[in-house]
């Protein structure tokens, strides 16, 4: 497969755990951070694939941040243009100089953008003031920066911005349900922590509507992959399924012996991974399911739990009470 947008999850761990992760990244997530030796070797790899640019995401990057410098460094020295750095913000302080030092640092380190977020659901633990003093630290520091999402910033402004806002509290305040509009807004094709945005907003279909035998096309989508600090390369919409990177191609045909689960999808798809799920003691929801890929992920988190599948990762993505 030919490589062309994506990113570089930097880290799973993270401040915050917002109702719309697609990858369940929370404080109590893996502790493990991207090292540098492979972040070279992903950085040759993608390039080697046809990429030519990335962006770094998490997690939170901004957790660790003499290794987020280090990454920054690692990425421009491989010839890979970094196009953005993600962030929720919540990593700012009031200690100014410490915050000016690590976005100096950044800076001379080859980074030129930061991507921070606003939205309904980083409120939740992100309180207004951080975001919008980083937005003005950015400005002084000569770094260039958008915001996931703008209209949500200028929604907010009446709010108190030294406190967080539960969704309940959120609606109340703003007068309509900014987290039911915002996940409409970023679609409702979930997976991970997401998934329980798609139940509440979506409708179910028996399980019979899902199980057409149709190969995944979705494992073979290489719009806007990642590849995590595992050295696992992760398809766009398939959060949890993840190979080394340098087997990318292999998700084309994946073997049988060494990657069943993707085999069943890519050779009869859910009907084939339902089957095979059933032999470790799946037992399909009488309510039916939102979306064939909330199926996929629970058919998946049965195997995680009843065996150990190579492409089930990382394990604690499934280990989560989604």
């Amino acid at each position: 497969m030919r490589l062309t947008n994506g990113g570089i999850i930097a880290n799973y761990r993270c401040n915050a755990s917002c109702g719309h992760c697609l990858y369940g990244c929370s404080p109590t997530a893996e502790p493990g951070y991207i090292d540098t030796p492979t972040a070279a070797r992903l950085c040759a790899l993608l390039r080697q694939n046809g990429c030519r640019g990335v962006h770094i995401g998490g997690g939170e990057p901004f957790l660790n941040p003499e290794a987020l410098i280090a990454l920054v460094r690692t990425i421009t020295a491989s010839g890979l243009v970094l196009e953005y750095i993600e962030t929720n913000a919540g990593w700012v302080s009031h200690d100014d100089a410490r915050t000016r030092a690590i976005l100096r640092n950044l800076r001379d380190a080859g980074a030129d953008c930061v991507m921070f977020s606003v939205d309904p659901f980083h409120i939740g633990f992100v309180p207004l003031w951080k975001p919008i003093h980083l937005r003005r630290l950015l400005e002084e520091e000569g770094l260039s920066y958008f915001i996931w999402k703008d209209q949500y910033l200028r929604a907010f402004t009446g709010l108190d911005k030294e406190r967080t806002y539960t969704p309940n509290e959120l609606a109340d305040a703003l007068g309509y349900d900014a987290c039911g509009q915002c996940a409409r807004e970023y679609g409702m094709g979930f997976n991970g922590r997401a998934l329980n945005l798609l139940r509440r907003y979506g409708t179910r279909k028996p399980l019979e509507s899902f199980l057409t035998g149709a190969a995944c096309t979705a494992l073979t989508d290489a719009g806007h992959f990642h590849a995590d600090y595992l050295g696992h390369y992760i398809p766009p919409r398939c959060t949890g399924i993840g190979i080394p990177l340098e087997e990318a191609d292999s998700l084309v045909n994946p073997d049988e012996r060494t990657y069943p689960v993707l085999h069943r999808l890519r050779t009869g798809g859910l009907r084939a991974l339902y089957e095979f799920a059933q032999d470790y003691g799946f037992t399909p929801n009488s309510d039916g399911y939102v979306s064939g890929c909330e199926l996929c992920f629970i058919l998946r988190k049965t195997l995680s739990s009843a065996g150990d599948f190579a492409e089930l990762t990382p394990k604690a993505f499934y280990t989560q009470d989604y």
